[in-house]
């Protein structure tokens, strides 16, 4: 205090310009539980990601093909009875590198007005 004194700064200025300082430091996300490394079956068996990741595989490159991780996840419900989400078959599908680009959004251009004509009534252009 008698430093800041000498110096001429007030505390609050001291200890608001230290507070920005720290804040500025970058934070490390340290939340949330961890992913699990498996699912269940509706048996209440565990079923380890790799050999969802085999189901995928061969529901994509298999004689009956199905594309999108929503439509893979209701074959995996289905065919091998799992519970899972559509949020973990889409990041086991991230993974894989299963997934195509989405689609982009097409640029609408703005009409045509009628720059370089005389309109002196309505409904003539």
């Amino acid at each position: 205090m008698t430093v800041l004194r000498i110096v001429g700064v007030s505390t609050t200025t001291y200890y608001h310009r230290k507070q920005q300082i720290e804040d500025e430091k970058p934070r490390i996300f340290k939340g949330g539980r961890p992913q699990p490394s498996h699912s269940m079956t509706t048996d209440n068996k565990a079923v380890c990601d790799e050999q969802i990741k085999d189901y995928l595989l061969e529901l994509v490159f298999g004689e009956e093909y199905a594309y999108g991780y929503r439509k893979l996840t209701v074959c995996l419900r289905r065919d091998h009875q799992l519970i899972i989400n559509k949020k973990k078959v889409y990041h086991l599908c991230h993974e894989l590198g299963l997934l195509r680009p989405q689609r982009q959004v097409k640029v609408r251009y703005p009409r045509r007005l009628a720059n370089n004509r005389e309109i002196t009534t309505s409904n003539q252009l």
